[in-house]
């Protein structure tokens, strides 16, 4: 008959666990007469960006390469130029893109031929006053840049918001292993093992592709909030 009882106690908790929310699932263990609850914690925290990774670039085409070439470095160092004038410094300005690439002519009568040469060098400039962002882009634009690959915005301390989520995710599994035990009718004690199944490090929120226009009176960059997440799995003895 005690056998029968504890066969049907187990299989409640089953059901019970098997129903529980997807997304954050709990488990209970039963371990030669160690009962554990295992709960996964979430936490996360809204910051305003304080920092920005952009992309500018400068694309030329002519009929000679060489001077495609030499048409694409002339803009690309005024546009470097200008960048370094607004107080960007040198270690925050990289080359990070140079192509060359021929224009063919598929329609021509006398079979596909090359009617010309495009050229295209990228920077990926870090803005740490995220307030030059939009005023960085119009100086950029007005020395020759016409390609961009979006805007990144990112903290400059971003392990002291990511250790806050922490905090709140670990405070969130204590609730969901409260609210088991409750449920159970036992005392949650201390965790017996917590694990971080998230990884700090740089975050960043893009933002989406800026075109450029040369009759824009300006630039509008909305910098918004980013989210800075942080999980743990926590295992509870009861």
């Amino acid at each position: 008959m005690k056998k029968t009882i504890k066969l049907l106690s187990v299989l409640l908790l089953a059901v019970f666990f098997t129903t529980a929310s997807l997304s954050s699932p709990a488990v209970v263990k039963a371990e030669t007469g160690i009962n554990k609850i295992t709960v996964r914690g979430e936490g996360a925290i809204k910051v305003k960006p304080d920092m920005a990774y952009i992309t500018l670039g400068v694309r030329t085409e002519n009929k000679d390469a060489k001077q495609a070439q030499k048409e694409n470095a002339n803009k690309m160092n005024q546009v470097i130029a200008a960048v370094k004038n607004m107080g960007i410094d040198e270690k925050d300005i990289q080359t990070s893109g140079y192509s060359v690439y021929p224009q063919y002519d598929y329609e021509s009568k006398t079979g596909e031929r090359i009617v010309g040469y495009t050229v295209t060098n990228t920077i990926s400039v870090t803005v740490r006053d995220i307030s030059k962002v939009g005023e960085l882009l119009d100086l950029a634009v007005k020395e020759g840049a016409n390609l961009s690959g979006g805007i990144q915005f990112s903290v400059s301390d971003t392990e002291k918001y990511y250790n806050e989520a922490l905090k709140q995710a670990i405070k969130n599994a204590q609730g969901k292993a409260a609210a088991i035990g409750e449920a159970l009718g036992v005392v949650i004690k201390a965790p017996v093992s917590v694990v971080e199944t998230s990884y700090g490090g740089r975050s960043v929120v893009y933002a989406d592709e800026v075109s450029f226009k040369t009759n824009a009176v300006s630039t509008p960059v909305e910098i918004g909030e980013m989210d800075i997440n942080a999980i743990v799995e926590v295992t509870y003895q009861y």
